[in-house]
């Protein structure tokens, strides 16, 4: 003959019973592979839950060998071991840790250990204690839970903890209704049934609500890492163009500056060789007084030399130098130039021709800033040299965070179209008749970048020009 709990009829205990056992293998697939933090204790608390319901009243013949006392009360010492699996799954869902954990799990397990003592006592030593008391007792221990979802719930409000605070708080909420209405337990037990269910529904939803939300934020996180990589591919490919084009222009600026310090070193060298023959052979004639005069360009070619020399040498620092960037008083380091360029022994070119506006103090390496302006003021004075009413104005703005210092003057000018040769090393647009070797202006561009700004120049033929540089303000 069968069991009366595997004969039909079944009632809505036996339904609950069987979604608990699916429940408790959903819970364990999620354990198993995607280790949910507290899916292996739900796992748990769902078979014992399942067990308690199909056991309620008739269901299951004979009470476990390990219950406090036969019949349907040893039946509740497999309900206290859900409810305590239920706590310490939640506790590890919820990610609490150290003294918290141990505290709340102190404060699930001490009211279910009271009821169950008691609960021995009434089964044993026929206590009088009505079981509505007992219930009470045991429904601190979700109270408990629902506290440690609702910090849950506070602390990320977008998890779905508010969904199992109100499922937990079901439970208390029926017994503390049905100790006021005198409930039986019998009735009790059968309705408690369905918050459990609910509890453990909800507690699955949100799992997979909060996987979801994982999963979705590891995919924006990937798509922004392949974003990232590929915004790094396309910038590392241009940054390699730049450098192949920087490289390009460097050979074949290095090899325009191999022929032209050939070119300018030649003359004077070559002049200075014949010169010193000159001398020699009038030394050999006795002509003290020729060798004597050939002195005065030997020593004019020397300076040449020198001068060329020293500009390489400017032009090599201004590109490696360590910057040594302090506060530059712009007005004062440019009233040093203006008065140190001098037309003659008595007059300073500042007091002559220079009209210098208020600037700004600057972050920038003071020696290299001073080269700036020494070849800047220094190219406005020389092509202004052959008008009477030469002017050379010198003022700034300070504009989105950047100063940017203008060097005007009413000189020969240039074409517009030839701007950008003009601070190629090397390019005189003006031939043999302006001195200089063609690399002040190529100093300038490289000092200035090296600050992080840049150079420009405009210019009209027999108007005048204009070089600007800009700085960081």
């Amino acid at each position: 003959m069968q069991p009366d709990w595997i004969q039909p009829p079944y009632s809505v205990t036996d339904l609950i019973a069987a979604l608990l056992w699916i429940l408790a293998a959903l819970y364990a697939s999620l354990h198993l592979r995607d280790r949910e933090p507290g899916a292996g204790w739900f796992a748990a608390a769902m078979v014992l839950f399942a067990l308690f319901i199909g056991n309620n009243e008739r269901h299951l013949p004979t009470a476990p060998t390990w219950a406090v006392a036969d019949g349907a009360y040893g039946w509740f010492t497999v309900l206290r071991l859900g409810i305590v699996c239920l706590g310490i799954g939640l506790v590890d869902y919820v990610g609490l840790r150290g003294r918290a954990r141990l505290l709340t799990i102190a404060g699930v397990v001490v009211p279910l250990v009271a009821v169950a003592l008691l609960d021995a006592g009434v089964s044993l030593l026929q206590w009088q204690i009505s079981g509505h008391t007992l219930n009470l007792l045991a429904g601190v221990s979700f109270a408990v839970l629902t506290g440690v979802a609702l910090w849950a719930w506070r602390r990320d409000p977008g998890a779905g903890y508010g969904y199992v605070a109100a499922s937990l708080l079901t439970v208390p909420a029926l017994i503390t209704v049905g100790a006021i209405q005198q409930t039986p337990d019998a009735h009790l037990r059968y309705w408690a049934a369905i918050p459990i269910l609910a509890v453990g529904l909800v507690l699955l939803t949100v799992s997979l609500m909060r996987r979801r939300r994982l999963l979705l934020d590891e995919v924006a996180r990937r798509a922004a890492a392949e974003r990232l990589l590929a915004e790094a591919n396309a910038s590392l490919e241009a940054k390699v163009q730049a450098r192949t084009r920087e490289l390009r222009e460097m050979v074949a600026g290095l090899e325009s500056f191999s022929r032209q310090v050939s070119h300018d070193l030649r003359g004077p060298l070559g002049g200075i060789g014949g010169l010193v023959q000159l001398a020699s052979d009038a030394l050999e004639r006795g002509d003290r007084a020729g060798a004597r005069r050939m002195l005065t360009p030997i020593g004019t070619q020397v300076r040449a030399c020198s001068r060329l020399v020293d500009s390489l040498l400017l032009l090599a620092r201004s590109g490696e130098a360590t910057l040594d960037k302090v506060a530059v008083d712009l007005t004062r380091l440019t009233q040093d130039v203006a008065s140190s360029l001098q037309v003659d022994a008595t007059m300073s070119v500042q007091a002559r021709k220079v009209q210098i506006d208020p600037l700004p103090t600057v972050q920038a390496d003071e020696t290299l800033l001073r080269a700036v302006m020494t070849n800047l003021i220094g190219n406005a004075l020389k092509f202004t040299a052959d008008r009477n009413d030469a002017q050379v104005r010198i003022r700034a703005q300070v504009e989105h965070g950047m100063v940017t210092v203008m060097v005007a003057d009413n000189g020969v000018g240039f074409e517009p179209g030839a701007a950008a040769a003009l601070f190629e090393p090397f390019a005189r647009l003006h031939g043999a008749k302006y001195e200089g070797a063609g690399i002040g202006l190529t100093i300038v561009r490289r000092i200035v970048e090296r600050h992080g700004g840049r150079v420009s120049a405009t210019g009209e033929p027999g108007v005048g020009a204009t070089f600007s540089f800009t700085l960081p303000a």
